[in-house]
């Protein structure tokens, strides 16, 4: 559930260029509210790993910072990359001007008499729903 309206955040957010500070508070929004989220799905009591050690609130903390600053400075590393390839697709589309297309004319209808459609149509029956039976002997020719 949250996945999904994380994704619908973030599809909200790609209609135009942001600034770095927009991408880190949008990083930083995301981080607390995943984290929100965790906690309430799960058991969350301080200690990681199979040993048990004690996590620093201060420690975690930092380490979210940084780990979301780190994310948003590549977003918009990213998104500026992005956006420049994005303008060079586009000048070199707009550069081009299409070739004009062929005129299309349209050709003349030719009839068919009913009747040799009709003519065709038997030769095809007659070819493949030949008669059946035992094969004709051959005539042989005296002498």
């Amino acid at each position: 559930m949250i996945t999904t309206l994380l994704s619908a955040a973030g599809v909200a957010l790609a209609d135009r260029k942001r600034g770095l500070s927009s991408i880190v508070g949008a990083v930083g929004a995301g981080q607390v509210s995943l984290h929100l989220f965790l906690q309430l799905a799960g058991s969350h009591q301080g200690s990681i790993g199979q040993r048990g050690l004690p996590l620093d609130p201060a420690a975690m903390t930092l380490g979210h910072v940084l780990a979301g600053l780190l994310v948003a400075i590549l977003l918009h590393r990213a998104e500026d990359a992005l956006f420049v390839i994005v303008s060079t697709v586009r000048l070199t589309l707009a550069s081009r001007t299409p070739a004009p297309l062929p005129l299309v004319t349209a050709r003349p209808a030719v009839c068919i008499p009913a009747e040799s459609v009709l003519l065709i149509e038997q030769l095809i029956q007659r070819r493949i729903h030949a008669l059946r039976g035992p094969p004709a002997q051959p005539h042989r020719l005296p002498g």
